[in-house]
Protein backbone atom coordinates (compact mmCIF):
# COMPACT_ATOMS: atom_id res chain seq x y z
CA UNK A 1 0.00 0.00 0.00
CA UNK A 2 2.59 2.38 0.80
CA UNK A 3 4.38 1.69 -2.51
CA UNK A 4 1.12 2.20 -4.50
CA UNK A 5 0.55 5.60 -2.46
CA UNK A 6 4.44 6.68 -3.05
CA UNK A 7 3.38 6.09 -6.86
CA UNK A 8 0.71 7.94 -7.19
CA UNK A 9 2.09 11.09 -5.62
CA UNK A 10 5.46 10.43 -7.71
CA UNK A 11 3.54 9.63 -10.94
CA UNK A 12 2.16 13.12 -11.45
CA UNK A 13 5.84 14.83 -10.93
CA UNK A 14 7.14 11.84 -14.07
CA UNK A 15 4.50 13.23 -16.45
CA UNK A 16 5.17 16.93 -15.51
CA UNK A 17 8.79 16.66 -16.07
CA UNK A 18 7.47 14.39 -19.29
CA UNK A 19 5.31 17.13 -20.62
CA UNK A 20 8.21 19.65 -20.18
CA UNK A 21 10.78 17.72 -22.07
CA UNK A 22 8.12 17.35 -25.02
CA UNK A 23 7.38 20.95 -24.64
CA UNK A 24 10.88 22.50 -24.52
CA UNK A 25 11.39 26.31 -25.47
CA UNK A 26 13.51 26.97 -28.24
CA UNK A 27 15.97 28.50 -25.80
CA UNK A 28 19.57 30.08 -26.37
CA UNK A 29 22.34 26.98 -27.32
CA UNK A 30 25.26 26.05 -28.92
CA UNK A 31 26.26 23.47 -31.50
CA UNK A 32 29.13 21.96 -33.06
CA UNK A 33 29.91 19.36 -35.76
CA UNK A 34 30.91 18.66 -39.28
CA UNK A 35 30.42 18.07 -42.42
CA UNK A 36 30.80 17.56 -46.02
CA UNK A 37 29.70 19.36 -48.98
CA UNK A 38 29.60 19.06 -52.90
CA UNK A 39 31.97 22.35 -54.24
CA UNK A 40 31.81 23.75 -57.48
CA UNK A 41 35.18 26.19 -57.34
CA UNK A 42 34.91 26.68 -61.45
CA UNK A 43 38.49 29.17 -61.40
CA UNK A 44 40.35 27.00 -59.36
CA UNK A 45 39.15 23.69 -61.50
CA UNK A 46 40.44 25.91 -64.27
CA UNK A 47 43.74 26.55 -62.87
CA UNK A 48 44.22 22.92 -62.03
CA UNK A 49 43.53 21.31 -65.35
CA UNK A 50 45.50 24.01 -67.14
CA UNK A 51 48.35 23.35 -65.07
CA UNK A 52 48.23 19.33 -64.63
CA UNK A 53 49.17 16.83 -67.29
CA UNK A 54 45.85 15.55 -69.11
CA UNK A 55 45.93 12.34 -67.34
CA UNK A 56 45.22 14.24 -63.78
CA UNK A 57 42.21 16.44 -64.80
CA UNK A 58 39.65 17.17 -62.07
CA UNK A 59 36.12 17.12 -62.14
CA UNK A 60 33.81 20.69 -61.99
CA UNK A 61 32.47 19.38 -58.29
CA UNK A 62 34.53 17.99 -55.50
CA UNK A 63 34.25 16.85 -51.85
CA UNK A 64 35.06 19.78 -48.99
CA UNK A 65 34.87 19.01 -45.38
CA UNK A 66 33.77 21.54 -43.18
CA UNK A 67 33.63 22.21 -39.36
CA UNK A 68 31.22 24.48 -37.32
CA UNK A 69 29.97 26.01 -34.10
CA UNK A 70 28.30 28.45 -32.57
CA UNK A 71 25.55 30.17 -30.92
CA UNK A 72 21.59 30.14 -31.43
CA UNK A 73 19.29 32.41 -29.25
CA UNK A 74 15.24 33.24 -29.77
CA UNK A 75 14.30 36.30 -30.83
CA UNK A 76 10.37 36.43 -31.23
CA UNK A 77 7.55 33.96 -31.44
CA UNK A 78 8.71 31.24 -33.83
CA UNK A 79 11.65 33.14 -34.37
CA UNK A 80 15.46 32.82 -33.69
CA UNK A 81 18.74 33.88 -35.21
CA UNK A 82 22.37 31.94 -35.03
CA UNK A 83 25.76 32.93 -34.89
CA UNK A 84 28.06 30.47 -36.07
CA UNK A 85 31.53 30.38 -37.86
CA UNK A 86 32.72 27.64 -40.06
CA UNK A 87 35.66 25.96 -42.00
CA UNK A 88 36.02 24.14 -45.00
CA UNK A 89 39.00 22.64 -46.75
CA UNK A 90 39.88 21.11 -49.86
CA UNK A 91 42.98 19.20 -51.05
CA UNK A 92 44.60 18.54 -54.81
CA UNK A 93 47.62 16.50 -55.92
CA UNK A 94 48.80 16.36 -59.33
CA UNK A 95 51.70 16.15 -61.60
CA UNK A 96 52.24 19.76 -63.55
CA UNK A 97 53.22 19.72 -67.19
CA UNK A 98 56.34 21.15 -65.93
CA UNK A 99 57.25 17.68 -64.15
CA UNK A 100 56.77 19.03 -60.97
CA UNK A 101 54.11 17.48 -58.35
CA UNK A 102 51.80 19.94 -56.87
CA UNK A 103 49.78 19.77 -53.41
CA UNK A 104 46.94 22.51 -53.85
CA UNK A 105 44.87 23.35 -50.74
CA UNK A 106 42.16 25.83 -50.20
CA UNK A 107 40.63 26.96 -47.05
CA UNK A 108 37.74 29.17 -45.97
CA UNK A 109 37.07 30.59 -42.96
CA UNK A 110 33.04 31.92 -42.69
CA UNK A 111 32.18 33.40 -39.78
CA UNK A 112 28.05 33.73 -40.54
CA UNK A 113 24.92 35.54 -38.76
CA UNK A 114 21.56 33.63 -39.91
CA UNK A 115 18.15 34.41 -39.38
CA UNK A 116 16.07 31.20 -38.81
CA UNK A 117 12.18 30.14 -38.68
CA UNK A 118 11.63 27.95 -35.92
CA UNK A 119 9.05 24.94 -36.15
CA UNK A 120 8.68 23.27 -32.60
CA UNK A 121 7.15 19.79 -31.97
CA UNK A 122 7.50 16.74 -29.44
CA UNK A 123 11.13 16.59 -28.71
CA UNK A 124 12.39 18.21 -31.49
CA UNK A 125 12.78 21.35 -34.02
CA UNK A 126 12.55 22.18 -37.04
CA UNK A 127 14.84 25.36 -38.47
CA UNK A 128 14.99 27.08 -41.59
CA UNK A 129 17.20 30.15 -42.44
CA UNK A 130 19.45 32.20 -44.41
CA UNK A 131 21.98 34.63 -43.93
CA UNK A 132 25.49 35.28 -45.03
CA UNK A 133 28.78 37.13 -43.58
CA UNK A 134 32.29 38.48 -44.78
CA UNK A 135 34.56 35.54 -45.31
CA UNK A 136 38.01 35.14 -45.59
CA UNK A 137 39.74 32.79 -47.80
CA UNK A 138 43.46 31.07 -48.40
CA UNK A 139 45.14 28.69 -51.12
CA UNK A 140 48.42 27.33 -50.78
CA UNK A 141 50.64 25.80 -53.17
CA UNK A 142 53.47 23.63 -52.89
CA UNK A 143 55.40 21.71 -55.39
CA UNK A 144 57.32 19.56 -53.86
CA UNK A 145 60.11 19.16 -56.69
CA UNK A 146 60.94 22.31 -56.60
CA UNK A 147 60.49 23.16 -53.00
CA UNK A 148 58.56 25.92 -53.64
CA UNK A 149 55.38 27.15 -51.26
CA UNK A 150 53.38 30.37 -52.44
CA UNK A 151 50.32 31.86 -50.06
CA UNK A 152 47.67 33.42 -51.50
CA UNK A 153 44.54 34.84 -49.96
CA UNK A 154 41.19 36.46 -50.91
CA UNK A 155 38.08 38.02 -48.80
CA UNK A 156 34.27 38.37 -49.80
CA UNK A 157 30.81 38.05 -48.96
CA UNK A 158 29.12 34.75 -48.30
CA UNK A 159 25.55 33.92 -48.35
CA UNK A 160 23.56 30.79 -47.78
CA UNK A 161 20.20 28.91 -46.78
CA UNK A 162 19.69 25.76 -44.77
CA UNK A 163 17.35 24.07 -42.87
CA UNK A 164 17.91 22.21 -39.66
CA UNK A 165 16.37 18.98 -37.99
CA UNK A 166 17.25 18.57 -34.00
CA UNK A 167 15.98 15.54 -32.57
CA UNK A 168 16.00 15.39 -28.53
CA UNK A 169 18.20 12.66 -26.05
CA UNK A 170 17.32 14.32 -23.29
CA UNK A 171 15.71 17.92 -22.17
CA UNK A 172 18.82 19.58 -22.99
CA UNK A 173 21.12 17.66 -25.48
CA UNK A 174 19.72 17.25 -29.16
CA UNK A 175 21.21 15.91 -32.11
CA UNK A 176 21.51 17.81 -34.97
CA UNK A 177 21.28 17.24 -39.20
CA UNK A 178 21.79 19.78 -41.72
CA UNK A 179 20.78 20.68 -45.14
CA UNK A 180 22.75 23.68 -46.92
CA UNK A 181 23.61 25.39 -50.03
CA UNK A 182 25.29 28.63 -50.74
CA UNK A 183 27.61 31.15 -52.76
CA UNK A 184 31.09 32.19 -51.93
CA UNK A 185 32.50 35.18 -53.65
CA UNK A 186 36.08 36.08 -52.50
CA UNK A 187 37.28 37.18 -55.56
CA UNK A 188 40.97 36.57 -56.69
CA UNK A 189 43.37 35.55 -54.79
CA UNK A 190 46.95 36.89 -54.29
CA UNK A 191 50.19 35.92 -52.73
CA UNK A 192 51.70 38.81 -49.82
CA UNK A 193 53.21 40.69 -53.11
CA UNK A 194 49.70 41.18 -54.45
CA UNK A 195 50.96 38.38 -57.41
CA UNK A 196 47.75 36.77 -58.57
CA UNK A 197 47.39 32.78 -58.74
CA UNK A 198 47.20 32.75 -62.93
CA UNK A 199 48.37 30.06 -65.17
CA UNK A 200 50.11 31.00 -67.85
CA UNK A 201 48.65 28.56 -70.70
CA UNK A 202 45.40 30.42 -70.52
CA UNK A 203 46.55 33.45 -69.43
CA UNK A 204 43.69 33.62 -66.49
CA UNK A 205 43.94 34.57 -62.76
CA UNK A 206 42.17 31.88 -60.50
CA UNK A 207 38.91 33.33 -58.17
CA UNK A 208 38.12 31.19 -54.70
CA UNK A 209 34.22 31.73 -56.06
CA UNK A 210 32.55 29.00 -55.54
CA UNK A 211 29.10 27.10 -54.83
CA UNK A 212 28.22 24.86 -52.43
CA UNK A 213 25.40 21.92 -51.67
CA UNK A 214 26.32 19.47 -48.52
CA UNK A 215 25.20 18.04 -45.29
CA UNK A 216 25.96 18.66 -41.50
CA UNK A 217 25.80 16.60 -38.57
CA UNK A 218 26.88 17.45 -34.96
CA UNK A 219 25.07 18.32 -31.71
CA UNK A 220 23.15 20.87 -30.14
CA UNK A 221 22.95 21.85 -25.65
CA UNK A 222 20.30 24.17 -24.83
CA UNK A 223 20.40 26.27 -21.31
Amino acid sequence: MKILITLMFALPAVVTAQQQFILRQNDVAVFGGMGIALVSAPDMVEYINATSISSQRVDDFGTAINFFGGIEFPIAEGWGVKVEHSYLFKSYNFMGTNGAVYDLLYEVHAPSVMLQRVYTGKGYFIKAGAGGGYHFGSVTQKTSTFGIETHYTASGIGIKGEIVGQTAFDENFFGYIGGEFGWEFLGKVQDGKGVLLSNSLRRQDASLNYFFAGLRFGAVYYF
